[in-house]
């Protein structure tokens, strides 16, 4: 199994930086805001109270509930504490998920729409299934079409993931986009959706009109089907706190039970002091949300009109997140002035952070498709916005 590209990239960038180089970091997908107060003062509380042991494995009731009411009236979703887990982070609900339908040694087949994130094909292929990639490109917005779906379902297909808005692509499914998957889905009822949400409350109809959330679990014809994966560390500033949490209420909760059996062995809970910090996040922190959201959706805008003034770049509109995710086909087969071949995304950016002290994801690893295309960040100041974007500029202007 390969590292994540996206550490990978971010150490490297963190030792040239701790060498002394100015370096910019376009890597890593990590708010640049620090957790709102309110948020860090309920958890100091939780613990000047003493709520440092043992808490139940998915999370004590309060938290649970908060989470379950938040699906409830903001996705639409029909769950209740019962059927809510709090996990390490939304990659641990993932994997849990995965493992709890996939049967390993079966054949089983999981669709994975791509350019995507770096860890689901490799969680897919640890649950012990095959990862069927659909791909998409610059030119469709990064988007699957319903026919691209159907064409990808077969016999042995037991679940698809989904993600948006998208990592590393920034773009968001239309509500008739959506609908038009669903649609497919609805049709074939031994598939799990597995709806990756993290991203939902960084939306940008100021970029896209019209633009909202949809969560495919609140479908009737899906809902029994359908394990909603969400967390703190995007919406909220809160990486490092390591908290995430799915919602499967499908089957009067069995599946929500069998995936919380199966966290009892590996992790048990998340620090319970954290839990006051889950329920203060969800119910006080709206209007910092939509701060940190409107100055991502500002610097969305700025990132695409830099990046496509840039000769030899094809890009589109980011619309959710905070990623751009620009091809670099162009160039392909030319020279860098030291002499480097650029003869992949990797190159490229190897090149680009030696050479310009610019740090960017090679696309490889988000998928076949994604080979010629590298992946930009910008949760980051607009001062390092617009350095570390004339620095590419100056770069690619100087391949030969």
């Amino acid at each position: 199994m390969k590292e994540s590209a996206t550490l990978a990239v971010a150490a490297k960038a963190a030792a040239l930086k701790a060498a002394g180089k100015p370096v910019i970091g376009f890597g890593v997908g990590e708010p640049d805001f620090d957790t709102p107060v309110n948020i860090c003062e309920a958890a100091k509380q939780a613990i000047d109270k003493g709520m440092t042991r043992y808490a139940p494995t998915p999370g004590d009731k309060a938290s649970r509930e908060a989470i379950a009411k938040k699906l409830r009236e903001e996705n639409g979703i029909a769950c209740n504490a019962q059927d809510i887990t709090l996990t390490v982070g939304a990659k641990h609900a993932i994997y849990m998920s995965l493992m709890a339908i996939i049967e390993p040694g079966a054949g089983d087949e999981v669709i994975l729409p791509t350019p995507a994130w770096v860890s689901y094909k490799p969680l897919i292929e640890l649950a012990g299934a095959a990862c069927i990639e659909v791909p998409s490109s610059v030119v469709t917005n990064f988007k699957m079409t319903a026919a691209q779906l159907e064409a990808a379902i077969t016999p042995r297909t037991r679940a698809i993931v989904l993600n948006s808005p998208s990592n590393p692509c920034g773009t968001v499914y239309t509500v008739k986009e959506f609908a038009a998957l669903i649609d497919v889905l609805a049709k074939h009822p031994n598939i799990t959706v597995v709806s990756d949400e993290i991203y939902e409350k960084l939306i940008y109809p100021e970029i896209e009109a019209g633009l909202k959330h949809v969560s495919p679990g609140a479908d009737a014809r899906l809902a029994d089907r359908t394990i909603t994966i969400n967390g703190m560390s995007k919406a909220y500033a809160m990486t490092g706190w390591r908290v995430g949490y799915l919602a499967a209420p499908g089957k009067n909760g069995l599946l929500a039970k069998e995936i919380i059996k199966l966290q009892g062995q590996m992790t048990n809970s998340i620090p319970s002091f954290i839990m006051p910090a889950v329920v203060e996040a969800l119910t006080n922190c709206a209007a910092s949300v939509e701060t940190m959201r409107k100055s991502f959706a500002a610097r969305a805008g700025l990132v695409y009109e830099l990046l496509r003034g840039i000769k030899r770049l094809n890009v589109c509109k980011s619309t959710g997140a905070f990623y751009s995710f620009p091809e670099i086909h162009a160039c392909k087969g030319l020279q860098t002035p030291a002499g480097r071949v650029i003869d992949s995304a990797q190159a490229f950016a190897e090149a680009l952070l030696e050479e310009h002290f610019v740090a960017v994801v090679p696309g490889e690893d988000f998928g076949e498709c994604a080979r010629e295309n590298i992946r930009i960040s910008f949760a980051c100041s607009e001062a390092n916005i617009r350095e570390g974007l004339a620095r590419l500029d100056k770069f690619v202007n100087s391949l030969a």
